[in-house]
């Protein structure tokens, strides 16, 4: 459970630590105090992308640091040792995040750096976060399809079903690539036979185009490169008996003879011996060069055409001698598959048939888990909804595989479309109401009924969940009355499992709070800073009595804020 928040300069919170309780911990406050800002805070350090934008005006770097009670998640463990990133101390989990206008943020584990993603793996093991818009995710069957997997514990299988549905459609594409009409595959096969025979008459060798350029170049500039020879072995042998190696050896004499009065003339004399020997050599290297020398107008033109003709596949085939002849192999296998293409076609047949078998099990037994968990799902639901104030609601989860004359795979007589999430149609519907057929919950359902069966949904996940922590911002959206009384008893109910962190409007679900936090805005040197205050007995009476009359808060306010509370 997160045990301590520590946030510095983002948005309107320039320095902040909250201390959460173990159990249910209510954030309130007037609209536009912050109090989302919070739990944005706490979003970025649970791995959500930033923009420099949240960071507070004037400022150049921000920060959000969390204390996390891990006792109950081992995992964590293993993973951070996995990872290379220090080990927790006490069961004690920090996490940190800055963020900076200048460049990239940081991320550290205990006082590690690591990625993002780190954070995220983390972060989905300790916190469970309900959003103000999440619920509106519930109009999107795609969201519904998860809920129900995720709920039983399917995403392995549909990872399968993905899997052979991935393998099935590449089968699939590659028959249909190789059964084009007759004409095509004649004019593609010899457009491969031309591109493969070019690039094998032209014998390239790896290499060889830098080895010719070089030699162009020599072959271009023979005259200056022989001319610029013969001068430099002209200067070398001026005067007679080699005046530049003959001064090379005398000078070294002399300073040898000075080394017995001075030792530091030795190692000079020893420099100019091996430039002598060094000059030896240059002077024997550029005489052999020079007597073989020629210029060969003819070799030229011979280098001149080989590069034309390398320079032509380049533009054609790729940059290099190697990209040409990759593209060369690739040509060849695939004008090899061309010219056996009756034999591919039935290898692909038979391939894909077997595919569309495995599918076709693999979904089916898919869709019979979805639709047993799918009867299991419905019956909870519609426990945990009365409690929340749906008394007559009927619920259901349609789960109905789609037929399909077209489709890929087929079982008890049937052909059904099928994707990578299986061959199903889902779909979650409601009847609010006595006498009324169920129908889709993105039809009929309120903002604020979505809120509740949201919060249902997270009610039973959590009973087979892990995760320690789940916080819901403004989860009251829509409601009010004896269905908010009813969402703050499961919100408290709830708690005595896990930690629950809730941001709330309403004074029937802020009652059951363990530990009562107000936000509110200050103004110091005209800036504006959200703060956080936790109330006291009193004060949590005083704030009750604010959400219920307003602004004027009246004795009867606050008597019915005492009443409220004493219940809980």
């Amino acid at each position: 459970m997160i045990s301590e928040l520590k946030v510095h300069n983002i948005s309107l919170i320039p320095e902040l630590t909250v201390v959460f309780g173990e159990q249910l911990s209510v954030l309130t406050g007037e609209t536009g105090t912050g109090k989302s800002i919070l739990l944005g805070a706490l979003s970025l350090l649970l791995g959500e992308r930033a923009s420099v934008d949240i960071i507070r005006t004037q400022c150049d770097t921000a920060s959000v640091e969390a204390l996390f009670h891990i006792q109950s998640l081992p995992q964590i463990g293993w993973f951070l040792e996995a990872a290379g990133l220090p080990a927790c101390e006490d069961n004690m989990l920090i996490l940190k995040r800055t963020l900076s206008r200048q460049g990239r943020g940081k991320c550290f584990v205990n006082g590690g750096y690591t990625t993002l993603q780190v954070l995220q793996k983390i972060g989905e093991e300790l916190v469970d976060l309900h959003g103000q818009h999440e619920h509106q995710s519930l109009l999107q069957r795609s969201r519904q399809r998860d809920l129900l997997d995720a709920w039983d514990g399917l995403e392995g299988q549909r990872k399968q079903v993905a899997e052979v549905y991935g393998a099935l459609r590449t089968s699939r594409e590659a028959r249909k690539q190789l059964g084009m009409d007759e004409a095509q595959r004649v004019r593609r096969l010899d457009l491969l036979q031309f591109q493969v025979s070019e690039i094998d008459a032209a014998a390239i060798q790896p290499g060889e185009l830098e080895i010719l350029q070089e030699e162009r170049s020599r072959l271009l500039h023979a005259e200056r490169i022989i001319t610029s020879v013969q001068a430099v072995l002209e200067i070398l042998h001026r005067c007679e008996g080699s005046a530049v190696r003959d001064g090379l050896a005398q000078s070294a004499d002399l300073l040898a003879d000075l080394t017995s009065f001075d030792t530091s003339m030795g190692p000079l004399s020893d420099i100019l011996r091996s430039a002598e020997a060094m000059t030896e050599d240059v002077v024997e290297r550029l005489s052999d060069f020079a007597d073989s020398f020629e210029v060969d107008p003819k070799r030229l033109a011979e280098v001149e055409e080989r590069l034309d003709l390398l320079h032509k596949l380049q533009r054609k085939y790729g940059q290099s001698e190697a990209e040409i002849l990759a593209f060369r192999e690739k040509a060849a296998q695939e004008k090899e598959g061309l010219t056996h293409q009756d034999d591919e076609l039935e290898r692909l047949a038979v391939k894909q048939e077997k595919l569309a078998g495995q599918l076709a099990q693999q979904a089916q037994q898919l869709s019979q888990a979805r639709q047993k968990a799918a009867a299991s799902l419905s019956e909870k639901l519609e426990q945990e909804l009365k409690a929340l104030g749906f008394n007559q609601a009927i619920f259901k989860i349609q789960v109905v595989p789609r037929i399909d004359p077209d489709g890929w795979i087929t079982w008890d007589g049937h052909a059904y479309h099928c994707g990578p999430n299986g061959a199903d149609d889902i779909e979650f519907l409601i009847s609010p109401n006595p006498g009324e057929e169920p129908r889709p919950v993105a039809k009929i359902a309120s903002g604020g009924e979505l809120s509740r069966i949201m919060l249902a949904i997270k009610v039973i996940a959590a009973s087979a969940a892990s995760v320690p922590t789940m916080i819901f911002d403004e989860v009251d959206a829509g409601i009010g009355g004896a269905t908010a009384e009813a969402v703050g008893k499961k919100l408290r109910d709830l708690s005595r499992h896990r930690q629950v962190v809730v941001i709330t409007h309403l004074p029937q679900i802020a009652r059951f709070a363990d530990r009562h936090f107000m936000v509110h805005k200050q103004v110091e040197q005209g800036k504006t800073s959200t703060q956080l205050t936790l109330l006291d007995s009193e004060a949590q009476v005083r704030e009750l009595a604010r959400m219920l009359a307003g602004e004027q808060i009246t004795d009867t306010a606050l008597q019915h804020a005492r009443e409220l509370i004493a219940k809980k």
